[in-house]
């Protein structure tokens, strides 16, 4: 394993511990062993770092995703697909990653310029699969960009309800009467 390799894995360890939002180069350094001009020369600069660590929770949560998704049965409609999705985004596996993307949207809206061609390029892959699973399911094709757009933004907003609410039952109920609506 490469040493920027090995930097990023620490990395992702330490922002799913402490988050994203506030992140400084120096502690984050310290955290690791290492200093703030290393990770500089690794990364090019905190975006470039910020960028690789959550694009590598991102590729850990998509394996993970696929091999949930392998073992369920297969969704026949894009309900049966919406409700196999929240099940795998709500396990305990995801919830570091999910938080890492939140935060990441939070960033992009508050700096735009800065942050969303980073956040676009986490999104892109999910839309890409969503997208081939409604065509997969009979989803006719003009009908697939906006409904792809639809169960990732609906998914997105009811994730981020989730993870502030006190009641997260009633956002498991509310994704289930959203799966409901697309059957």
């Amino acid at each position: 394993m490469d040493r920027r390799t090995e930097l990023t894995e620490k990395a992702l360890d330490h922002v799913l511990a402490h988050g994203l939002i506030g992140l400084s180069l120096r502690p984050l350094a310290a955290a690791l062993g290492t200093s703030d001009r290393m990770l500089i020369y690794h990364f090019g600069s905190k975006d470039g770092l910020i960028t690789a660590v959550v694009a590598l929770a991102n590729q850990r949560f998509a394996a993970s995703f696929q091999a949930m998704a392998e073992a369920a049965p297969p969704a026949r409609s894009p309900g049966e697909f919406v409700r196999h999705a929240w099940r795998a985004l709500t396990g305990s596996d995801a919830a570091g990653p999910i938080r890492l993307y939140l935060e990441m949207c939070v960033l992009a809206l508050h700096e735009p310029d800065r942050w969303s061609t980073a956040q676009q390029r986490i999104r892109e892959p999910w839309l890409a699969m969503l997208r081939e699973t409604l065509t997969d399911l009979g989803t006719p094709r003009a009908q697939v960009p906006a409904l792809a757009d639809l169960i990732l933004d609906t998914l997105d907003g009811l994730l981020l309800s989730r993870l502030i609410s006190t009641d997260p039952a009633r956002t498991d109920a509310a994704a289930d009467a959203f799966a409901d609506l697309l059957r």
